[in-house]
């Protein structure tokens, strides 16, 4: 592997299939306690982000990855609300790598359209190579995960979709926080009134309105 250097595996960010919001506001002491984690140096480093579903851990994560993404070699979304979308996200992933890395390892010979335990096996074997450590994946909606406790056969191990390696960056997003691969973060309500109607505004596109920092009038008015 002489030679190789951190920009052999740059892949240009997009979120275009990932429904976010223009602005994100708000939780930025989440947003600095995932920098922070993701920030070390060697290994591997996860972040687990559960709540209540609807709570926000979605949107949080695209504002992280668009606010941090000159810092990471390659960012991949994957949805893991079961195993078949999971698998169906490791194709696309795949499709990402070879458009802009045509001769990627194993990647280059697959059929993308075959087996699909294959392109996850060379998906990851890609993400474990040498030197290839500054890439970020992000596992949405893992809401049934296998545990001692969850009989569920629909249940996915995620062990079994992570890279080898000890390499690496992983957010997790899920409801349960049984799952403990990482450091965790609770993501809950909005406790600040003022955060609350940063984000109303925003969703109501009259963000213009917080700069006038008016919020117990603007509270009256709702």
């Amino acid at each position: 592997m002489i030679g190789i250097k951190y920009e052999d595996f740059s892949i240009a960010f997009s979120l275009s299939d990932v429904s976010g919001i223009e602005r994100f506001v708000a939780r930025e002491e989440e947003l600095a306690e995932i920098h922070r984690t993701l920030s070390g140096d060697g290994g591997r480093r996860t972040v687990i982000l559960h709540g209540l579903g609807g709570i926000g851990k979605t949107q949080l994560t695209i504002a992280y990855a668009k606010r941090h993404k000159n810092n990471y070699s390659a960012i991949f979304w994957l949805n893991i609300k079961d195993e078949d979308s999971l698998r169906q996200s490791f194709a696309k992933v795949a499709r990402q790598i070879l458009r802009e890395h045509p001769t990627a390892g194993r990647l280059s010979s697959l059929d993308m359209k075959g087996n699909l335990d294959e392109v996850i096996d060379a998906v990851k074997s890609w993400l474990s190579l040498p030197n290839n450590t500054r890439w970020l994946m992000i596992y949405d909606n893992y809401d049934n995960p296998k545990l001692a406790s969850n009989i569920d056969p629909a249940a996915v191990d995620i062990r079994k979709f992570l890279p080898e390696s000890y390499q690496g960056s992983v957010i997790i997003t899920m409801r349960s926080p049984q799952v403990r691969i990482g450091h965790r973060i609770q993501i809950t309500k909005l406790k600040n009134l003022q955060e609350s109607l940063e984000i109303l505004l925003n969703s109501s596109r009259r963000e213009r309105l917080i700069n006038g920092g008016h919020f117990l009038d603007l509270w009256m008015q709702l």
